[in-house]
């Protein structure tokens, strides 16, 4: 196991290229070559990729190696089911507790402030798992955000408008406005796994 001031460098370094997307589903994650990039030893990204694959960002087959997992329609909709239904939960217990919520602000494009506000949501809805449950699902959804801007022209509206809704705490409003998003992506889930192939 590599000593820690290495690792989780190391680690963040390749969990937000996968967020952002900086190589296309399916696309062969070679140890060696990142080790080079990253000017570390190949332990550290050996480790940090079989972490990843454990959070399922990046896909582990024996024999093969690690890769960009590549998701199709079914599986986008399953994990938007999956974000929806941990919002869901993490709206409920900010209305019953009347939890106050702070939305950090400045983020670089929808993918960005997505992953933020939907953060800020799990977060303070003061349950460690439930944080960690909607951070994974933001981050593997990651990639296939920073295409919804090509599908969905008022996409950084919408998200806009559900930001200023849960910094509100307007609860009832938020959660119709939370179904309607998950539904819109849902309803283009084969050609965001499609742009993000083609990206």
């Amino acid at each position: 196991m590599s000593p820690a001031h290495v690792l989780e460098p190391t680690y963040d370094a390749l969990r937000r290229r996968l967020i952002a997307g900086a190589w296309p589903s399916g696309f062969r994650l070679e140890a060696t070559k990142l080790a080079m990039e990253l000017g570390v030893s190949i332990t550290p990204v050996r480790d940090s990729l079989s972490r990843l694959s454990g959070e399922r960002l990046v896909q582990a087959t024996a024999g093969i190696g690690f890769h960009v997992p590549r998701l199709d329609a079914a599986d986008i909709s399953q994990l938007l089911d999956w974000h929806q239904m941990l919002l869901g939960i993490a709206v409920q217990r900010l209305e019953t507790n009347q939890a106050a919520l702070t939305i950090p602000h400045g983020h670089n494009g929808i993918a960005d402030h997505s992953a933020i506000l939907f953060g800020s949501i799990g977060m303070a809805a003061g349950n460690g798992e439930l944080d960690r449950a909607v951070a994974n699902a933001a981050a593997r959804l990651g990639p296939y955000r920073r295409m919804e801007t090509e599908l969905l022209a008022d996409a950084p509206a919408e998200i806009e408008r559900i930001d200023q809704f849960a910094h509100a705490g307007r609860w009832q409003a938020l959660k119709a406005l939370l179904e309607h998003y998950h539904e819109r992506r849902r309803a283009i889930a084969s050609q965001l796994a499609q742009a993000v192939r083609d990206s």
